[in-house]
């Protein structure tokens, strides 16, 4: 998956616990939510990394 737009140099890309921490939800919903496209998330190596913007929208948008 690419990002939609470049991210910004004030927004930062989370780990994957990082980005759980934020949304208080299990590793298991995160990867949930990426597979259901409701969060996007970009695949580096073995692992993902989520932009902070990205999240807070998902949030903001009621989950």
């Amino acid at each position: 998956m690419r990002w939609k737009t470049f991210p910004s140099m004030d927004d930062k890309a989370l780990t994957t616990e990082d980005a759980c921490h934020f949304l208080s939800i299990s590793r298991q919903t995160l990867y949930k939510l990426v597979k259901s496209r409701k969060i996007p998330g970009k695949k580096v190596g073995d692992n993902y990394r989520f932009l902070k913007s990205d999240l807070i929208r998902y949030f903001k948008n009621g989950s």
